[in-house]
């Protein structure tokens, strides 16, 4: 694996840790997954619909953009 790859799934990790200590606190994991649910379920449709349109938006421009110059760059 890179290091870059490491390093960027590291940060997400630390990202997603932080973000739930402070939604969540250091409250009980099976209450606060349940409440995540209750949440993710009771949301309207066109959220979804919107937020998949910006994941679309964001890989589209990964694939135009970054892709293209990342087989131009050789490894040392």
């Amino acid at each position: 694996m890179d290091r870059r790859v490491l390093f960027d799934a590291l940060l997400v990790v630390v990202g997603g840790l932080v973000a739930y200590t402070e939604a969540f606190g250091f409250a009980d994991p099976r209450a606060t997954i349940q409440q995540i649910l209750a949440i993710l379920a009771t949301l309207d449709v066109r959220v979804y619909l919107v937020l998949s349109g910006l994941f679309s938006v964001v890989f589209v421009g990964y694939l135009v953009v970054y892709l293209p110059h990342a087989r131009t760059i050789r490894p040392r």
